[in-house]
């Protein structure tokens, strides 16, 4: 069964979420990002896989300009409402795994390239290309990435409490079909999030070529933030 996303649902379930482990998880890549980032005020902050737009109201504050790349129609349509009243944002409709040709001719300063919320785990293009693209684009304008993520560790103590906590979007966890070991999620509804290994997110690390600036973990997510000068 192929998973829908409900824009509606999400706000009501994850946003205003009542799980204190969610809600320590969207406060703490919020807060993270506000701390780690120097002089913010003067970047262009991309957010890949932004969804309808969650953390863009707190974000765009702080950044010179925020865009905002969305592949999944219905959640775009939330994300371009919110956009569309903040003077300092812009969306983009398309596949981080090509987010060279999507910046193409943009006003590019600093870039903070910025997958939160797990959003590789739960990506629709390809989680590797999109590092790739995501690194290079960096590299290539004095930039940073900033990844948080699910962890493996997490997914059977916490994970299973946060996915009953918003089962009217995802769907109740398919306990059959789950793989503990590898960090695989999935739901009755086909809904699937991948929560990565330490020796997944060592070989991210790696493949970034760049410094790591900063790192908060936790027994259930990681949040990383890289930097690349030239």
């Amino acid at each position: 069964m192929k998973y829908k996303w409900d824009v509606q649902k999400y706000r009501e379930l994850v946003e205003r979420t009542t799980n204190l482990d969610l809600k320590k998880y969207i406060d703490s890549e919020l807060d993270f990002i506000i701390d780690s980032v120097d002089d913010s005020s003067n970047k262009t902050f991309i957010e890949m896989g932004a969804g309808y737009g969650r953390a863009i109201p707190k974000l765009s504050t702080i950044a010179r300009n925020f865009i905002a790349i969305e592949i999944n129609k219905d959640m775009f349509s939330g994300l371009d409402e919110i956009a569309s009243k903040l003077d300092n944002v812009s969306t983009i409709s398309g596949d981080g795994s090509f987010l060279s040709n999507l910046l193409n001719d943009l006003d590019i300063n600093e870039p903070v390239i910025m997958s939160l919320q797990n959003s590789l785990g739960t990506s629709e293009g390809d989680p590797n290309k999109i590092l790739s693209e995501m690194f290079q684009v960096a590299s290539n304008n004095n930039g940073e990435v900033i990844i948080s993520l699910f962890t493996q560790e997490g997914l059977k103590r916490v994970g299973l409490s946060i996915y009953d906590s918003v089962s009217g979007l995802t769907g109740k966890p398919d306990l059959f079909k789950i793989n503990f070991g590898k960090g695989d999620f999935i739901s009755q509804t086909g809904y699937k999030s991948h929560w990565w290994r330490r020796e997944e997110i060592d070989n991210i690390i790696k493949m970034s070529n760049g410094i790591l600036l900063n790192e908060l973990k936790e027994e259930y997510f990681y949040i990383l933030h890289i930097g690349f000068k030239k």
